[in-house]
């Protein structure tokens, strides 16, 4: 019998401690979950400005191109000195768009090739509008061809679309 009063004296030491313990251990397992939370939390915000960022690089690379569309197709209505200054305002503007297709390259890669393409087809258009023979009695002789230009456009601007995980405004989910 000796062992009973041993064993309640440990019993009834212990388990104040216990009690008391078992309120930090919840708090503690809460903490855990709070944090796990913020975590995911704050991820989930980067991954958005990342995503916005991505967005806003491949936008910035439409605008530029479209721009760079409507000042060559007004240089080539233009003549005179007119003419000198647009052409060096598409050189400057075809080179923006290749600066731009190399930030899309780093921040969007699988629209890398479609970059690419639009802005080698806007430094031909450029060059083409831009030297100095086509450019004769100030007035353009070359008529600008956009074709390839705008298929080009129109390959970035679906590229885009795909590798940010954009569908489609055509396309809707399936059920089932």
């Amino acid at each position: 019998m000796a062992d009973v009063p041993l064993t309640l004296a440990v019993i009834s030491t212990v388990s104040p401690v216990v009690a008391g313990a078992i309120p930090l251990v919840i708090g503690w397992i809460r903490e855990a979950g709070h944090d796990k939370r913020a975590e995911a939390e704050r991820l989930a915000r980067e991954r958005l400005r990342l995503a916005r960022e991505k967005r806003g690089e491949c936008v910035k690379l439409l605008r530029l191109a479209r721009d760079f569309r409507v000042l060559v197709q007004n240089t080539y209505d233009s003549h005179g000195s007119d003419l000198a200054a647009n052409a060096q305002q598409i050189r400057k503007s075809a080179a923006d768009i290749t600066d731009q297709a190399d930030e899309v390259w780093f921040m969007v890669p699988a629209a890398e090739s479609a970059a690419n393409s639009l802005a080698i087809e806007a430094g031909l258009l450029a060059a083409t509008l831009a030297d100095i023979k086509n450019r004769v009695h100030g007035a353009s002789l070359v008529s600008p061809d956009f074709t390839k230009f705008d298929r080009c456009l129109e390959e970035f601007r679906e590229t885009a679309r795909v590798a940010l995980g954009d569908r489609p405004t055509g396309v809707q989910e399936r059920s089932g």
